[in-house]
């Protein structure tokens, strides 16, 4: 008799899944298409193509939640196939109003985790609630009545963020000396629950963050301040900006600091960034973004990418990225959904199967070129950011880095971008504008576009894949710009007036078009929301 055959195939096949499920999805897929066995065991087993799905839709599995417990793979395997193609199906015309209160029109407003933020500078007043909640969702509301943000005494609170996921409100407070200068401010972070009553956050290391090294304007000069608080996960940043002149308005430059606190392991932080840049114009020309736990990337004239693994020291710079038109007016706009990151109530809270991965997202960049006669809206794939190549590299030119990982799309300045996981919602013109034209006047549609390699891969007639090269011209310098990120994009066929698509928000599941109350270009007050559901 010959030797039965021994090996990975003489196995069960219960075993061969299992041992095949500690592979990366890539390797599973490679496995399977070049032995039928090994088809027969992955086509047999929800759990392997479940890792496949995952992987290929560039989404993280969230472990230990109820949710997770009492969802069979199976089914969420079925759930996971029908997320890429629920995008291609919304109903543009069906929609829900949500008003927001009077006293909060002109309000900076935000929105997180399915709940509206709303901080109002003026009164000194705040409130959050959830947009038409569904019953499974963890909701939180609640007000601040003016003058009753701040905890410390003869503070006004600048700037407000808040995360529903982890009950989390932080407050930038500024206390003034009428008898010094504007210079000799003082600036806190107050932490505190969305849902307590003043007290401590019962995850944070104190109630006060502490800054440090803020930056001066120089005797007989004059600034503009501005300012973003922002979080993710235990990590929060503050930055602030100074746009110098002399009086005249004639800005020479602009002074930033950017300092960031683990706020859950303590209340002091070493981890700051700070420089100064050309700035002629009103308008900011920096932003920062979080990409995950262990990465900062400050956006200004390049994108600088910076470790913050080790918060207890300044930020390891790891790349810088450069642009390929000089820009000013930036805003960084990544997805507000879910994000995987380390926080017990995080995950408690979005009760979740699974979360976008940090490594596989869309990061959105609009910008100004700086003489002011043209917008782009930069789409950008973090994975870049990610790539070991490029780590440790003082400057990596655009045509390295740029045309296969962006698309670029010239853009009116006046519309914001949404962004989700690896979805772009953007408004067009319906029509190519002329001299004449003010954007004011002119007709939108709403363009969703899906940079998933899998919605590319499995679009099934659903949408326009688009895969040649795009090129627009740059006014600033008469010259081209080429990228070839590829995407599946749909058009809406309703019609949007310009007033309609000023800001735009989206989630995993919703589209958000928050209404101006004014027939002003220029007005930012919202009075409701129009609120689709996909």
């Amino acid at each position: 008799m010959k030797p039965r055959p021994t090996g990975f195939l003489t196995l069960a096949e219960e075993l061969q899944s299992y041992i095949l499920s500690f592979l990366p999805y890539q390797d599973i897929l490679h496995c399977t298409s070049v032995c039928k066995a090994l088809r027969q065991t992955y086509i047999s087993s929800s759990e392997l193509q479940y890792i496949t799905e995952l992987g290929g839709q560039q989404m993280l599995s969230v472990p230990d939640t109820d949710l997770d417990n009492h969802t069979s793979i199976s089914k969420r395997l079925q759930l996971l196939r029908d997320k890429p193609h629920a995008w291609f199906k919304f109903d543009i015309h069906s929609s829900k109003i949500v008003s927001i209160p009077e006293q909060f029109h002109d309000a900076k407003t935000s929105l997180a985790d399915g709940h509206l933020c709303l901080f109002n500078e003026d009164e000194q007043s705040a409130k959050i609630f959830p947009i038409l909640p569904r019953p499974s969702q963890q909701k939180i509301e609640r007000d601040w009545p003016p003058e009753s943000l701040c905890s410390i005494p003869n503070a006004e609170s600048i700037e407000v963020f808040m995360d529903p996921a982890q009950n989390l409100i932080a407050i930038a407070c500024v206390i003034v000396d009428e008898t010094l200068g504007v210079d000799d401010e003082r600036l806190f972070i107050d932490l505190g629950a969305l849902d307590g009553d003043g007290g401590v956050h019962p995850e944070a290391a104190g109630k006060t963050l502490f800054l440090s090294g803020l930056p001066k304007c120089e005797a007989g000069l004059y600034s503009i301040e501005t300012w973003k608080l922002e979080g993710l996960g235990s990590h929060i940043a503050f930055r602030r900006s100074l746009l110098v002149h002399d009086g005249s308005y004639s800005f020479g430059e602009e002074i930033w600091f950017v300092q960031i606190w683990d706020w859950q392991h303590s209340t002091t932080s070493n981890c700051v960034l700070s420089d100064s840049l050309m700035s002629p114009n009103v308008g900011e020309s920096l932003d920062f973004c979080f990409l995950g736990n262990d990465r900062l990337l400050i956006v200004s004239k390049d994108l600088k990418l910076y470790s913050i693994e080790d918060i207890t020291q300044a930020p390891r710079l790891l790349a810088c990225f450069l642009m390929p038109v000089s820009v000013t007016g930036i805003q960084c706009l990544l997805p507000m959904d879910d994000i995987a990151h380390s926080s017990r109530l995080q995950m408690q809270a979005q009760r979740k199967m699974w979360t976008s991965d940090p490594k596989n997202r869309i990061l959105s960049l609009i910008t100004r070129t700086r003489d002011a006669t043209s917008s782009f809206a930069f789409v950008i794939s973090t994975r870049i950011f990610f790539n070991p190549v490029f780590h440790g590299m003082a400057e990596i030119p655009w045509e390295r880095w740029g045309p296969s990982n962006a698309r670029v799309f010239m853009h009116n300045w006046r519309c914001r971008v949404g962004v989700s996981g690896n979805r772009v919602l953007q408004a067009f013109p319906t029509r190519e504008a002329t001299a004449e034209d003010h954007p004011s006047e002119m007709d939108y549609k709403l363009h969703m576009m899906d940079f998933s390699p899998l919605a590319v891969e499995r679009r099934q007639g659903l949408g326009k894949v688009v895969t040649e090269p795009s090129t627009i011209e740059t006014t600033e310098s008469a010259e081209t710009l080429t990228t070839s990120l590829p995407y599946v994009e749909v058009v809406s066929d309703r019609i949007f007036g310009a007033d309609q698509v000023m800001d735009i928000w989206v989630d995993k599941d919703r589209i958000y078009l928050p209404k101006l109350n004014s027939e002003e270009w220029d007005s930012d007050d919202i009075d409701e929301i129009e609120v689709i559901e996909i």
